[in-house]
This record gives structure tokens, C-alpha cells and sequence, in this order.
């Protein structure tokens, strides 16, 4: 199993989105148990799966949730790339 941390999230995001890692990364105290979710500066989160099990949720709220963000009674976070 792969202790997900700040580390972790820190390379990560230095690897794949250099221009962001700058920005501070602060643990959400509490981030449920299918993810763990960091704050990326103050406007942004990382959310990774906390179990390889898991992964495939990524896959469909990414094709899900832009689709019913509309019909949805709060408000849904928008995907970056």
C-alpha cells in the first residue's frame, strides 16, 4: 500500500503540473475513506484514490459529474488539467 502524504502529492504535482508546484499542499483533516484529498494553494484540491480498488471511481466521476452538475443541488468542482 502507498502511504499517500503531502510528499507524495508535492512530487506528484511537481511532475505533472510544474507550473502549480509552488503552491502550498495542507491535508483535509478529514477526506473519507475511498480518497484523500489535499488543499492545492487556496483554490484547487488533489484527490487520489486511497486504494488501487478505488481507481476506476476516478474514471467515472470524471465522465459523471460534469454531466449532472447542472441538475445538482450544490455545487460540483470543475476538473483540471
Amino acid at each position: 500500500m502507498v502511504d499517500i502524504n503531502a510528499a507524495l502529492v508535492r512530487r506528484l504535482i511537481k511532475d505533472q503540473f510544474p507550473a502549480w508546484g509552488h503552491l502550498p499542499i495542507n491535508s483535509v483533516e478529514i477526506s473519507g475513506w475511498d480518497n484523500r484529498t489535499f488543499h492545492l494553494g487556496h483554490d484547487m484540491s488533489v484527490r487520489l484514490p486511497s486504494a488501487e480498488g478505488y481507481a476506476a471511481q476516478v474514471e467515472k466521476e470524471q465522465h459523471w459529474l460534469p454531466r449532472l452538475a447542472n441538475h445538482l443541488p450544490t455545487s460540483i468542482p470543475t476538473l483540471l488539467q
